[in-house]
């Protein structure tokens, strides 16, 4: 009987972790057109929101064929600019452009070696380039990444862009009283390797910079941080698996929130609590065949957004760009956030209040930072219509952590050691 408590209490205090740290399978919800380059040729990816109406909100696709792609969210291409090769690309809401306050698309186009700027015109959806904001150019530097950046002390607006080399640098953008944008270089990093994918998780200053064969690197975001940086995750001896790719930033109410990752090596997509001290794993997820819509395999990018996006994605999406569609070119599967957060033992949390972010990595500057809107928990499914234990009305009823073993568990455990203190036919 005591080796028997013993097995009872190792499999609980053993287990629980595994389950909360698991790999789920989830079905796309839909998918978009096929990129018009072949081969591999998606290299960056960010969501792009309407002010007023989510439903136009636009999945931008860096094609290093063709140049940039132009999806509806119901994964309909409807246009693309070929101004040169792109291999990546980001949006940041707030940006003073031409004297007005608006979201900015930066590019990197190593054609022009530059990062180009443009803004999407809100009634036609169309693309133009920033007024008054000049190709950004760094002498002998070629950028394959882009990430923007809005201090939340500050107000002050960055570029970061990573090469291919290994290099990393930092632009600040400068609004002048004639409309015009100036641009100056404030710092430079080496990384290492090459950088395929960069975040940036403007509350917290917080820098997130993917080194290709080697993993997730965590550096200050202010001009003036030091260049010391911390690991996330890594290839050997971590949880990553090569190639890697994007990354992007799921943040809620507070400090809560995801660090979404790729790991293209094993068809999935880790996810690590965004706290810059912890960025404990989570868990990962990889979208399966549903259909007509087939399997995520070898990955490159994801993209996510708290934010609804009207009736076909209410409580937010996730973007995982697929290389191997059938026999078309690759493409990315569209994903409900809530049906990845409630698939986990311990669901995650949803929270579709502004002020959080809606890209692949970037958040709106704080123009409407502080929300003080409750996060929205969504469970899942219950028997019989009743809520599932831990979920009221209103959503989770309990603040239970993933690592800790949960009460109705250390119940069951109280109850085998009382039973084994009865002797049998007492």
């Amino acid at each position: 009987m005591r080796f028997r408590i013993f097995l009872v209490l190792a499999v609980l205090l053993s287990g629980v972790p595994v389950l909360a740290q698991q790999t789920i399978q989830v079905l796309p919800t839909l998918e978009t057109d096929p990129a018009l380059g072949t081969g591999a040729v998606v290299q960056g990816a960010a969501l792009w929101r309407h002010p007023s109406d989510p439903l136009n909100s636009l999945l931008l696709v860096a094609d290093n064929q063709v140049g940039l792609l132009l999806y509806d969210i119901n994964g309909t291409l409807r246009a693309q600019l070929s101004e040169g090769v792109v291999l990546g690309v980001d949006v940041q809401e707030g940006v003073p452009v031409a004297g007005i306050t608006q979201p900015l698309v930066m590019v990197a186009n190593p054609t022009l070696q530059a990062l180009v700027s443009y803004v999407i015109e809100p009634t036609t959806l169309e693309m133009r380039r920033a007024t008054g904001l000049s190709p950004i150019i760094a002498q002998g530097f070629s950028p394959s990444t882009v990430a923007l950046y809005a201090s939340p002390t500050t107000g002050r607006i960055f570029a970061f862009a990573g090469s291919a080399t290994g290099a990393l640098v930092q632009f600040e953008l400068t609004a002048q009283p004639d409309g015009s944008t100036t641009v100056g270089l404030v710092r430079t990093l080496d990384v290492g390797g090459a950088v395929v994918g960069l975040a940036v998780d403007d509350a917290q200053r917080t820098l997130y910079v993917v080194e290709q064969n080697t993993g997730i690197w965590q550096y200050g975001a202010e001009p003036d941080a030091s260049d010391s940086r911390t690991s996330v995750d890594v290839v050997t001896g971590g949880g990553l698996v090569q190639p890697l790719g994007g990354v992007a930033l799921y943040t809620a109410s507070g400090v809560q929130g995801y660090l979404l990752a790729v790991s293209g090596g094993e068809n999935a997509v880790r996810i690590y609590e965004r706290q810059p001290g912890a960025h404990t794993f989570r868990g990962s997820f990889s979208l399966v065949q549903d259909g007509g819509i087939d399997a995520v395999e070898r990955p490159r990018q994801v993209v996510v957004t708290n934010r609804s996006l009207g009736s076909l994605f209410p409580l937010g999406m996730v973007a995982v760009h697929d290389s191997s569609n059938g026999a078309a070119n690759e493409n990315f599967k569209l994903v409900q956030w809530s049906a990845i957060a409630t698939g986990f033992p311990t669901p995650l949390v949803t929270d579709t209040s502004p002020g959080t972010s809606p890209d692949a990595g970037t958040s709106d500057g704080g123009t409407d930072g502080g929300d003080d809107t409750p996060p929205v928990s969504v469970p899942p499914p219950g028997i019989g219509g009743e809520s599932p234990p831990g979920y009221d009305g209103n959503g989770a009823s309990c603040a239970c952590a993933s690592a800790s073993v949960p009460g109705t568990l250390l119940l069951v455990l109280a109850g085998v050691l009382l039973l084994s203190r009865r002797r049998p036919g007492s």
